[in-house]
């Protein structure tokens, strides 16, 4: 059996389908959900949100990509730990004179 990561991005993708098929069935406002859940739901939506930005980003800064390349980038970039174990915005860090 290979372990290219296929069954568990297969076991992610069936999780995400399930969760936006509740998602889209309840017409619960985001104000009559728990707190926790509405907190959950605007974590993931903000995570996506983050990947279709750097999706785009990296579409931007190599125009003659594939989208294979373009997957690959992705996955690399979500897979990597932040350097030092912190988050480094490095627009910020120009702003501040941060090197």
């Amino acid at each position: 059996m290979a372990t290219d990561g296929g069954d568990s991005r297969g076991a992610l993708r069936s999780v995400v389908a399930r969760l936006r098929q509740r998602r889209s069935g309840a017409v619960r406002s985001a104000q009559q959900q728990a707190p926790e859940a509405a907190r959950f739901q605007a974590a993931m939506d903000m995570h996506e949100l983050g990947v279709r930005l750097y999706r785009q980003r990296m579409l931007r800064e190599h125009p003659q990509a594939v989208r294979a390349d373009i997957d690959r980038m992705v996955k690399t970039w979500l897979a990597e730990p932040p350097q030092g174990g912190r988050l480094r915005l490095p627009s910020r860090e120009r702003d501040r004179g941060i090197r």
